[in-house]
């Protein structure tokens, strides 16, 4: 078991990241780097309708800094939207919490002095490649003692015209596939969750992003000018299908094919689970069969 002290160490500066309560965390200061004045924690990737608890804080004031989008902090039961920055301040003995808002994911700065709270946080870590999941409530709340916290529930009824937009997964679709059409692999990527993973027809087992990432570029290579249509599309909850169709033209070597120069087209369909904004799983069933025809690798 490590302790505190050395946990706070061990998960300092951008290459510790983590995940609290689902999303992408970093520990920026700890007490141990600021002689206990304050502890200062980075969020990131926080999709519209991300919130904490309703709660109060009994031994430090907390600030509220944002880097990105747009972030809805209630105090005392009073609502304020903060975008880019802007900052809040929440003292203690106030009870407060927050809710993203609009439709773009947000990035915030979280300052709580004296230093503490940031063990709060490290003590419900999770990793990066764990798959995401919601709290654990009954740990939260006994950590929450311990660190001199309340938590009271939900946050309070958020004025109507505050109220975070639905989360647009045509929109991430068409971003990714956009990605793909461009060879935009950066955007390709930041699509995708850590712990993604893709089940492709004729694939024997799934794919994790860095298979998946050279699945890509070997098909890229191979049809060099390929490129995926949209053809419909419908959204429910937190998955999205597809009906697409790729075209492209047989440039170099696939699937142990040489280059025949012809050019191909085929359907698949998709099936997606969106979490916190990214991709997490990816089914994936295309025209295996009329690929190869195309190709002249089996008979019609």
């Amino acid at each position: 078991m490590i302790g505190q002290a050395e946990q706070s160490k061990l998960r300092i500066g951008p290459e510790a990241q983590f995940r609290f309560l689902g999303v992408p965390t970093v520990i920026q200061a700890t007490g141990d780097t600021t002689n206990g004045a304050f502890g200062l924690i980075e969020s990131s990737m926080m999709p519209p309708g991300f919130g904490s608890p309703y709660h109060t804080h009994h031994r430090e004031d907390e600030a509220f800094y944002v880097l990105q989008g747009e972030i809805a902090i209630v105090l005392d039961g009073k609502w304020k939207v903060a975008g880019a920055g802007e900052y809040v301040f929440g003292p203690r003995e106030i009870p407060h919490g927050f809710q993203v808002v609009g439709s773009a994911p947000a990035r915030l700065l979280l300052l709580c002095s004296p230093a503490g709270f940031e063990n709060f946080v490290l003590d419900q870590a999770t990793e990066m490649t764990d798959p995401v999941t919601p709290p654990d409530m009954p740990r939260m709340m006994e950590l929450a003692g311990q660190y001199g916290i309340d938590i009271h529930g939900p946050l309070p009824e958020m004025p109507v015209g505050l109220r975070p937009a639905k989360a647009d997964h045509t929109a991430l679709l068409q971003r990714w596939i956009r990605a793909f059409n461009e060879r935009d692999w950066d955007t390709e990527k930041s699509v995708r969750t850590p712990n993604f993973r893709a089940m492709l027809s004729g694939a024997q087992e799934p794919l994790d992003g860095e298979a998946w990432a050279g699945f890509l570029a070997g098909f890229t290579t191979a049809f060099p000018d390929a490129r995926i249509t949209i053809e419909e599309n419908i959204a429910d909850g937190n998955t999205i299908a597809a009906r697409w169709t790729l075209e492209g033209t047989h440039r170099a070597e696939f699937e142990g094919i040489p280059a025949t120069g012809r050019k191909v087209k085929f359907d698949g369909i998709e099936y997606n689970i969106i979490v916190n904004g990214q991709c997490a799983e990816h089914w994936s069933m295309f025209d295996n069969l009329g690929l190869l025809r195309q190709l002249g690798a089996i008979q019609a």
